[in-house]
C-alpha cells in the first residue's frame, strides 16, 4: 500500500508536470557548516580523482584539477591539498560536539567516496592515508539506516518529492531539479531532456571524454615526455578549464539542492534530533580510535563483523520507531502498510482477577485491510509511551477487524481514554542504549569460540544410560 502511495504521487507529478511534495517534515538533517565534496574520476580509473570542487553552502567551490590522475605524484598532490581542509572542518566538529556532514551530488558520487576512502588508507603516504581515514567515517556510515554523515543530494530530494519520472532516472540530480523548479512555459520532458545533458555524477559524458579531453591529456604527456614546459603548462590549462565546466554545475546543482531542503516551508521533525546526537556520539567514538591508534582494516574479523551487522538491525528498528512517532508522513505509511494498528476504542473494561490484583482489557475496532498483527505482539501508543497493550485475538467480521487486548503498562492512561477515541499503535519508543547493551553481551558470549568455530574438537562424552535394545524403536517411542 505504501507503494501505491508512492504511484500516486507520481502520476500527480506527471500530470501536473512537476514534482509534489510527499512529506511536510524535513527527512534530513543539515548541518551549518556542511561540506559539498564534488569530485570527478578519470573514464576506467575509478579510483582517481581527476578535478574536486569543495565547499559550503552558498559559498563559492575551491576546485583543483590535475591534467592526469594516473600519475601517482599529482594524484597525492591533489589529495594532500584536500587534507588541511577536512582536517580543519573534523576539529572543528570536535570541538562542539557534533559531527561532519558531507554532501555530494548522487548515489553513484557517494560510491566513489566510499572506494576512495578504502583505498586510500593503504597508500604509502601518510597523509593520503589520513585523509582515507578522515573519509572512511563518512563512508561506513553511508549504509547505516538514518545516518547523516554522507548524504547524496539526489536521495535526499526524493525522500521529500516524487516526479513524474522513473525512480533511477531520478538519480540525475539536474532532471530531479528540473522536475522540482521547472521552466514556465516548457515542456517538462524538453526541459529534462536539456538537463541530462549534463552530467551530475562521477563521470564526465563518454563523447566528451573521447573528442576533447583525450586529445589534450594525450597532448599533455607529450609535451611533458618533450621536456616542453610552455607546451605543457598550455595542455594543463586547457584541461583545467574543460573540467571546470563540467564540475562547477555539479557542485551548483548540489547546493541547490541543500537550499531547497534548507527552505522554511519543512517543518520540524523531532525524530532528527535523535539521530543528530547518535551522529555525534559515533564520530567522537571514531575520532577517538584514530587518536588512540587503531587501525581501520580493509576487511573485518568475524567477531567485528557481527557487532556491526548487530548494531545495524538496531538502527533500522529504533529509526524506523523515531520517525513513525514524529513524522507524520511515515505515520500514515505505517498506518496504509499495516505496520501501524489505526484502532477506534470500542470498549474498555477493568477486570479483578483476584484481591488487589486487576486487568485492564481493551477492545479496538479498525479497516484496515493490510494489517500484520497476531496474538501476542506488543503495542505502544505513538502519541503516549506509558501506554502498551498485548494482543489477545484479532477477528475479521466483514470489512472489519477486531483486535482484542491486555494493557500491560499504562493502566491507569488507558482507563483514562473514552470510547471513541482513535488510537494508533505501533513500535516500542526507540532504545537508543540498546546496542551498547547487546554489544557488552556479545563480547562476554563471545570470549570464548564454542567448539563448533575451535580448531580443537573436544572429546567424546559417552552417555551414562544403557544404549537400548532397538534403538530405532526408542527414537520413534520419543514421537
Amino acid at each position: 500500500m505504501a507503494d501505491l502511495l508512492n504511484v500516486v504521487a507520481r502520476m500527480r507529478a506527471l500530470e501536473q508536470g512537476q514534482a509534489v511534495r510527499i512529506v511536510s517534515q524535513r527527512q534530513v538533517l543539515i548541518q551549518p557548516g556542511a561540506q559539498i565534496l564534488t569530485m570527478l574520476s578519470m573514464a576506467g580509473e575509478d579510483t582517481s580523482v581527476h578535478a574536486v570542487a569543495v565547499g559550503r553552502l552558498g559559498v563559492a567551490p575551491r576546485i583543483k584539477v590535475v591534467a592526469d590522475p594516473r600519475r601517482r605524484d599529482d594524484q597525492y598532490e591533489l589529495l594532500r591539498w584536500l587534507l588541511p581542509h577536512f582536517e580543519t572542518y573534523y576539529a572543528q566538529c570536535r570541538a562542539e560536539g557534533t559531527f561532519p556532514q558531507i554532501w555530494v551530488s548522487s548515489d553513484g558520487a557517494l560510491g566513489h567516496l566510499d572506494t576512495l576512502a578504502d583505498r586510500l588508507r593503504f597508500t604509502d603516504d601518510q597523509q593520503v592515508q589520513r585523509l582515507g581515514e578522515l573519509w572512511t567515517y563518512a563512508g561506513e556510515r553511508s549504509p547505516i539506516a538514518g545516518q547523516q554523515a554522507l548524504i547524496s543530494a539526489t536521495s535526499a530530494l526524493t525522500a521529500h518529492f516524487a516526479t513524474g519520472q522513473q525512480e533511477t532516472e531520478d538519480e540525475h540530480l539536474g532532471a530531479l531539479l528540473t522536475w522540482i523548479e521547472p521552466p514556465p512555459g516548457r515542456d517538462i520532458f524538453a526541459a529534462v531532456a536539456m538537463a541530462e545533458q549534463q552530467p551530475m555524477g562521477a563521470k564526465t559524458d563518454p563523447r566528451f571524454d573521447a573528442d576533447e579531453l583525450q586529445p589534450a591529456v594525450a597532448s599533455f604527456n607529450k609535451a611533458r615526455k618533450d621536456n616542453d614546459v610552455r607546451a605543457q603548462d598550455f595542455h594543463a590549462g586547457r584541461i583545467q578549464q574543460m573540467m571546470e565546466g563540467v564540475i562547477r554545475p555539479i557542485y551548483t546543482a548540489t547546493q541547490k539542492g541543500m537550499a531547497i531542503l534548507s527552505d522554511p516551508r519543512w517543518q520540524h521533525n523531532a525524530a532528527l534530533v535523535s539521530l543528530g546526537e547518535q551522529e555525534a556520539s559515533n564520530f567522537a567514538r571514531f575520532m577517538e580510535a584514530r587518536d588512540e591508534g587503531h587501525r581501520l582494516p580493509y576487511h573485518d574479523s568475524a567477531k567485528a563483523a557481527a557487532f556491526k551487522i548487530v548494531a545495524r538491525e538496531r538502527t533500522v528498528d529504533n529509526v524506523e520507531a523515531a520517525f513513525v512517532r514524529h513524522d507524520h508522513a511515515a505515520r500514515e505509511r505505517g498506518a496504509e502498510s499495516g505496520t501501524v494498528l489505526r484502532g477506534t476504542l470500542v470498549d474498555r473494561q477493568k477486570v479483578r482477577l483476584a484481591p488487589r490484583i486487576f486487568e485492564t482489557r481493551m477492545v479496538l475496532s479498525t479497516a484496515q485491510d493490510s494489517l500484520h498483527l497476531r496474538a501476542g505482539d506488543e503495542l505502544w501508543h505513538l502519541d503516549d509511551p506509558k501506554l502498551c497493550i498485548r494482543v489477545t485475538e484479532v477477528e475479521r467480521r466483514g470489512p472489519i477487524s477486531w483486535v482484542s487486548a491486555i494493557v500491560d503498562k499504562g493502566k491507569r492512561a488507558a482507563l483514562q481514554l473514552d470510547i471513541g477515541n482513535v488510537l494508533d499503535l505501533g513500535p516500542e519508543n526507540p532504545d537508543w542504549g540498546a546496542t551498547v547493551r547487546e554489544f557488552a553481551q556479545m563480547h562476554t558470549r563471545l570470549a570464548s569460540a564454542p567448539w563448533t568455530h575451535a580448531e580443537v574438537v573436544p572429546p567424546a562424552t559417552p552417555s551414562s544410560r544403557p544404549r537400548p535394545n532397538d534403538l530405532l524403536a526408542a527414537v520413534e517411542r520419543l514421537v
